[in-house]
């Protein structure tokens, strides 16, 4: 079996508890846990899940479903999120096409959106990227030998 290309969720999501881990200013009010199925070309290839315990809380992000759940105090708000992996910087607007699968919560979906935006999300996610299209440029040429 030849290996698949790597995810942009398995670059991102990482990055992102980092910087969250670095900078507790980052850390949003928002309560929930958000179970995010990444797919490619429509077949779910991970899952994430982002618990967000408020702003006193550091937020832990992981594809380790058990870490997760070990960290969550008490009932919690879920929403499950089905993306594609290339989707993952649109948000609102693949959501409005249909190309966003939410299922629970929907509020809860929408915050997410908002605390990544208000974090600056978008701009450092960008960042993040050209600083690795070398990695991901080598990892798909790779790939397709």
């Amino acid at each position: 079996m030849a290996p698949t290309s790597p995810l942009m969720a398995d670059l991102m999501l990482p990055e992102l508890e980092r910087q969250l881990a670095e900078d507790d200013t980052l850390w949003p009010n928002v309560k929930g846990l958000y179970i995010i199925t990444v797919t490619k070309k429509r077949k779910p290839t991970a899952t994430w899940y982002l618990l967000l315990q408020g702003n006193d809380v550091q937020p832990v992000i992981t594809a380790d479903q058990a870490k997760a759940r070990a960290a969550t105090r008490g009932k919690v708000r879920t929403v499950k999120i089905q993306i594609e992996d290339s989707d993952l910087l649109t948000g609102v607007k693949a959501y409005m096409v249909g190309r966003i699968k939410v299922r629970g919560d929907l509020v809860l979906a929408q915050r997410l959106e908002e605390v990544f935006e208000k974090a600056g999300g978008k701009e450092r996610a960008l960042e993040f990227i050209k600083k690795n299209e070398t990695l991901l440029s080598a990892a798909k040429s790779r790939n397709k030998l």
